[in-house]
């Protein structure tokens, strides 16, 4: 963890990043099971035991001394009965968690029954709540409050941060739900942007698109399973697009980034009206001719996002995946062929990097194919090695050495303003 001694990095003119961030797996969550089973999906009234608990709950873990959060759902898993579930995250052991809500949580038990359904890391946690919960409210204390208070009351956040430019306040849910991925996701975008950043802006991008269309094919029966992935993914587009949108505040005669539609009353088509202007401001001001590498890594990023995203690999049925291989093959050999020819002519200029010449071996283990190449080949000779791997290996070394390999070559875009 960060030394917190440092300077107060909480008082600068740009928003900071998360001082305090901790290792993920160090962030011990309890869920527990409130009260009884739900009749239907509706989204019903805030039981007052559990809007007290949230009255109490952050001030005792901050006289606790604790770093957390508190999280209250609703469960959507399609083959069980809706209801009310709590997940409370901290900083430390399981022990110290419980030990800093005591008081707030035996309140909650005297009034509705509980039963605790788990305890894990933030990374065991994350993917559970993307599938099945609906955020209902979000409240951080300790180092996570203060972050969370930074970014939402930054006098510059609706210009950057997209809950509060949508007109959201900061005690909704989804004002405070983008900041779990900004203190516990992959940072990204620290200096510079690379390769992988245009790509994985893409990525939630295109996967936001793609439940749309989830959403919009499976109707009102379906709606209600889909929500919760719908509502994280948005949250996690929110947190990607905060240091591009930071970097635009010092960049002149730029338009203001555009709002994504955060009212639970919208429907598909607004939302994904929203998602089609971010793409054209992305487009316009980072993503453009100037900048092909990485316009081309940020549109590969939109249409294979179902593929590049392993989580949502799952969702693909058998007949989909050889036409998304063929889909995905061009950007494949593109990026390929730009990083080899970028890297072979270093290799002949002798400017190839110690970390990019054993990068290189590795990537022509995984695929031997390229190993006749050497420093003299030409853009022909290379394309003609790349046209022998075959569809299914060269996708499977897309993401993990492909794209890596491309990061270390190409120049990363330099930004106007960076997060202190």
């Amino acid at each position: 963890m960060t030394d917190t001694s440092a300077t107060d990095q909480y008082a600068g003119f740009l928003p900071p990043f998360f001082r305090d961030r901790p290792d993920a797996e160090d962030v011990m969550i309890r869920t527990w099971q409130v009260g009884d089973p739900l009749g239907d999906h509706d989204v019903p009234e805030l039981p007052a035991p559990i809007a007290m608990f949230f009255d109490l709950v952050a001030a005792a873990a901050e006289r606790a001394g604790s770093n957390g959060f508190a999280h209250l759902w609703l469960d959507r898993h399609p083959h069980e009965q809706p209801g009310w579930r709590l997940s409370v995250g901290h900083v430390g052991s399981a022990d110290e968690l419980d030990a800093a809500i005591a008081k707030p949580l035996a309140r909650l038990g005297g009034s509705m029954a509980m039963a605790l359904i788990e305890t894990e890391s933030w990374h065991v946690t994350r993917p559970l709540w993307r599938k099945r919960a609906e955020p209902v409210r979000l409240t951080f204390w300790g180092a996570f409050g203060k972050h969370a208070r930074s970014l939402i009351d930054h006098r510059d956040a609706a210009g950057y941060y997209q809950p509060v430019g949508a007109g959201l306040r900061s005690d909704h849910v989804f004002a405070a739900l983008p900041l779990l991925e900004d203190m516990l996701g992959d940072p990204f975008l620290r200096d510079g942007m690379g390769f992988e950043d245009a790509l994985r802006i893409g990525m939630s991008l295109g996967r936001a698109h793609l439940l749309e269309s989830w959403i919009e094919a499976g109707g009102a029966e379906k709606e209600p399973y889909f929500r919760p992935m719908q509502i994280w993914h948005q949250a996690w587009l929110a947190n990607a697009l905060i240091d591009p949108a930071v970097a635009t505040l010092a960049m002149s005669a730029q338009p203001p980034m555009p709002a994504l539609d955060f009212d639970r009353k919208a429907d598909p088509e607004t939302r994904r009206a929203a998602l089609d202007d971010l793409s054209g401001w992305l487009t316009a001001v980072f993503f453009n001719d100037a900048n092909p590498a990485l316009r081309n890594a940020f549109i590969a990023g939109v249409q294979n996002a179902v593929w590049l995203d392993p989580d949502l690999q799952q969702y693909v049925q058998p007949q989909q995946r050889a036409e998304i291989l063929q889909g995905l093959m061009p950007y494949c050999r593109w990026f390929l062929a730009m990083a080899l020819y970028n890297h072979l002519g270093n290799l002949a200029a002798g400017t190839a990097r110690e970390d990019q010449v054993a990068f290189y071996a590795t990537l022509v283990e995984a695929l031997p194919e390229l190993s006749p190449l050497g420093e003299f080949a030409t853009q022909r000779d290379i394309e003609q090695h790349i046209i022998r791997i075959d569809a299914a290996r060269a996708a499977s070394a897309l993401d993990t050495l492909v794209l890596p390999f491309c990061d270390l070559l190409m120049p990363r875009l330099k930004l106007d303003a960076v997060r202190a």
